[in-house]
């Protein structure tokens, strides 16, 4: 293979492993996925209000998390239904999304360029999407596994990861735990590895179809 090509490979397993990795979880941050959620654990009576007003609280929350918003949404019309600290740690995790977001949209425009490079070698390019979802399946899997037996060690974990010290731990008494509570998360957190699986799965028939065409010859 040329330098050209050896490059064009890295980039597409590269921005392929990252495509598959984020694009399912982050379409889990949209107002309707979370309402349902919401609505699933109590979310509404825990605050004393119904799930219509959750929404106007929520919708803005996820579109700050974005347009790197202030987090000043009300449930009563008046004060913040979030105090500074929870409102600082909410400011955190925009910054990770807004991240993860660029990173995505880096990644898709890669993995377009790149397939495009490799049209005239189906085979390889099968082979590189073939490998890129086996390791990004596997890896889900297990996460998720680790997730649903020591969900508690797994989000400490995430969180110091990503967080600073003192920056995410709340007490019972927080709005930020009653609007998103730990039930919540738990079944987020396993329905984002079953999305990886699932992103996985696709680019896997992708890349059998490209060998079944490089297999097919011209």
């Amino acid at each position: 293979m040329t330098r050209a090509s050896v490059a064009s490979s890295f980039l597409f397993v590269i921005a392929a492993g990252l495509a598959i990795l984020l694009t399912g979880p982050l379409l889990l941050f949209n107002p309707w996925f979370v309402s349902f959620e919401q609505g699933r654990f109590g979310v509404a009576q825990s605050l004393g209000t119904d799930q219509g007003h959750v929404d106007r609280v929520t919708a803005p929350m996820l579109a700050d998390l974005v347009r790197n918003g202030d987090f000043s949404e009300s449930l009563d019309g008046s004060s913040p239904i979030l105090d500074a600290a929870e409102r600082s740690h909410m400011r955190d995790v925009g910054g990770l999304v807004r991240s993860l977001l660029a990173v995505e949209v880096v990644a898709l425009v890669v993995l377009v360029l790149a397939a495009r490079r490799l049209r005239s070698a189906p085979g390889r390019r099968g082979r590189l999407l073939l490998a890129a979802a086996g390791g990004l399946g596997a890896a889900a899997i297990l996460l998720a596994a680790f997730f649903a037996i020591s969900f508690e060690t797994a989000f400490a974990a995430f969180h110091a990861l990503f967080f600073a010290a003192g920056t995410w731990q709340f007490g019972p008494d927080s709005n930020l735990l009653r609007l998103f509570p730990d039930p919540f998360w738990f079944e987020v957190s396993l329905l984002a590895g079953a999305t990886i699986v699932l992103s996985a799965l696709v680019a896997a028939l992708i890349g059998r179809r490209d060998l079944r065409r490089a297999e097919a010859g011209p």
